[in-house]
């Protein structure tokens, strides 16, 4: 499954804001189409599809439509391919990683295409030049589809949404969806998004392995797409050019090169070009700029990209065990919150920035991050609700001007009785803070876990929490009653087996709760166990960072969430598996340790966090039947 990535969009933005801290935001201009090829003999010496994105007649990004062993990504290095109006032709140079080890290698690979456009359809001959990587050379004759405005059917309702980390119900479930395939292999792959994105945490360099870097760029971040009115949101942070790598004195380094030659030579042994040496380079470098991008939902075309230099410290590891922000759409505005606990409001028409708090550039990076306890906001009572530090914030939306300030770290919401609530968490217990104001109208002392998204849940007026009896011990789930005057354990269920943390679903009142290799189901009123399954070996159960989500009638369920190599699958209400284990046919990512990387699903259209770049794939069953035919 590997892909190529474009860089020219964002390339140019970030060499205008080098010298500068000031944002900038550039909006994307000529036009924009999709060619849809079908390869008698592609990457894996079989059938496969390729879609390329063009803007303005030049490449932006292609999809090799395809399932491979390893993580080779294709990074693209250099294009000729043109559109015309009656044909597409030119070379595709390519960069891929290979060998064993973090490092390896990285040799080149080249597609030529020289295809003829008659009435929308192309025909004509392609060729497949793959030097010492595990793909397959060939050539041979090639068709598809030019799409120069998106067809209706991939068009995305308006009125779909998810809008937040927690998705528009604040529960990990979608708006009801069209029915939706039985097997999530045979969804439809609709596009890759213009904009490259950079990799998440689980396949991202780290300070032990940073030559890495050469075969998977640069990290950027744990964050998540969302999804409203047509429009993706992605937010995501990148090396500042303006930060020089601080290579002095770091251990890491200078116990691997000596010297700048020895440097060098280690590049050029390796095979790296420039850009791949400025990766290496880049890991070093101690700030980042903050990128902000607006995709259309049915084409994955870029709508303008916002760049917000100096603004998060350059978090460039493997194993990030903090949190990343997940922006939040309401009305008229963005608003996304960065890994230095700052949060920002962006006009979502333009992508102009509206507020900031705090303001301007980072002077350093004020020792290692581990980003704010809450990673997304929420709108409630009229204020943005924000955390960090410690603390509890209510933010005006319009100026960003603190209004209140109240105790806790992670916060969820909880309405009842026609009145908005937030519960949080503070270290001996369970504080209630009116959005409004931010009042605290009740506090409960309580021994839970609850300092990672997705570890707690409020369902009607239960909270449902992961608490440990003692120091060393299982932790089990607990109930409490919540009330406008406080809250009292109702139930406690028996210890459960964690794999790191115990993530929890709720969905028409059955909590699932996400262990090692295994997944319980819970009254989430009564704590009764309803269900379970214990995955054997191969059968795809939770490992770390797990995650589940609600689409309908269907279990939208990534296994792992945290070492690079996600799977998906759809589980019915029973746990039962619904179709295939499902190996992505892009670059895959993922987060780690608290937070995993969600999967939004809007109007039946699942949009994925890949490896470099927003991938999108067409769930309903009709619509990519009908498509995957025609």
């Amino acid at each position: 499954m590997q892909t190529a990535c474009a860089f020219l969009l964002l390339t140019a933005i970030l060499a205008q804001a080098e010298p500068s801290a000031q944002p900038s935001t550039v909006a994307a201009s000529g036009p924009y189409a999709i060619a849809r090829l079908d390869l008698p003999s592609g990457l894996s010496g079989k059938p496969e599809k390729l879609i390329l994105a063009l803007r303005g007649g030049k490449l932006a990004s292609f999809w090799f439509v395809a399932r491979q062993s390893g993580d080779q990504r294709l990074h693209l290095d250099d294009s000729t391919v043109a559109l015309t109006r009656d044909s597409l032709a030119g070379k595709i140079a390519m960069r891929t990683g290979v060998g064993a080890g973090f490092q390896g290698a990285v040799t080149s690979a080249a597609m030529t295409l020289d295809l003829k456009l008659d009435a929308g359809r192309f025909s004509g001959s392609y060729g497949l030049e793959m030097n010492g990587t595990a793909y397959t050379s060939g050539k041979g004759t090639a068709g598809g589809v030019l799409e120069t405005t998106p067809p209706a059917v991939d068009a995305v309702s308006p009125a779909g949404a998810w809008p937040s980390f927690w998705g528009p119900t604040l529960n990990m479930a979608a708006q009801d969806p069209p029915p939706l395939l039985d097997d999530f292999a045979a969804a439809r792959p609709v596009w890759r998004s213009e904009t490259y994105v950079p990799t998440g945490y689980g396949n991202a360099p780290d300070s032990r392995y940073f030559t890495r870097a050469i075969r998977s760029g640069n990290g950027g971040g744990g964050s998540s797409p969302v999804v409203a009115d047509g429009t993706v949101y992605m937010y995501f942070y990148v090396p500042s050019p303006a930060s020089p790598p601080a290579l002095k004195g770091n251990p890491y380094w200078e116990r691997t090169y000596k010297s700048d030659e020895e440097f060098k030579a280690a590049m050029a042994k390796a095979g790296a070009n420039a850009r791949e040496t400025r990766w290496v380079l880049n890991h070093f470098r101690p700030l980042a700029d903050d990128v902000v991008v607006a995709m259309d939902a049915a084409t994955g075309a870029t709508r303008w990209t916002a760049v917000l230099p100096l603004r998060s410290p350059n978090l460039q590891t493997h194993k990030h065990r903090g949190v990343s922000g997940v922006p939040l759409v309401s009305g008229n505005a963005l608003f996304v919150p960065n890994l230095a606990s700052r949060l920002y409001a962006l006009d979502r028409a333009t992508g102009k920035l509206l507020w900031e708090t705090p303001t301007g550039p980072m002077k350093d990076t004020a020792g290692k991050p581990s980003g704010p306890h809450n990673p997304s906001p929420l709108l409630m009572g009229g204020h943005v609700v924000w955390s960090r530090g410690g603390s509890v914030y209510g933010l005006h939306p319009a100026s960003g001007q603190e209004n209140w300030k109240a105790p806790g770290g992670y916060y969820i919401p909880w309405s009842s009785g026609g009145k908005q609530r937030l519960i949080a968490f503070v270290a001996d217990g369970i504080v209630c803070i009116d959005p409004a104001d931010g009042k605290v109208l009740w506090k409960q002392e309580a021994v839970i876990l609850a300092g990672a998204p997705l570890s707690a849940v409020v369902a009607g007026d239960v909270l449902l929490a992961a608490a440990r009896a003692a120091k060393g011990a299982q932790p089990c789930y607990t109930g409490w009653q919540l009330s406008q005057t406080g809250a009292r354990q109702v139930w406690k269920d028996e210890p459960f087996p964690p794999d790191e943390n115990i993530p929890v679903t709720v969905a028409g009142g059955k909590a699932y709760l996400l262990g090692a290799q295994y997944i319980r189901v819970l009254d989430a009123a009564t704590g009764r166990k309803c269900g379970e399954r214990k995955f054997a070996p191969g059968e795809g159960g939770p490992g770390s960072n797990a995650w589940l989500g609600v689409a309908g009638r269907r279990l939208l369920f990534i296994p792992e969430g945290q070492h690079g190599r996600p799977h998906y699958m759809l589980l019915d209400s029973d746990l039962k598996t619904v179709g295939s284990i499902w190996a992505p046919t892009h670059t895959e990512t993922t987060a780690y340790n608290s937070q995993p990387v969600i999967c939004p699903v809007v109007d039946g259209r699942v949009f994925i966090r890949g490896g470099d770049g927003i991938y999108c794939y067409d769930l309903r069953r009709t619509v990519s039947a009908r498509r995957r035919r025609g």
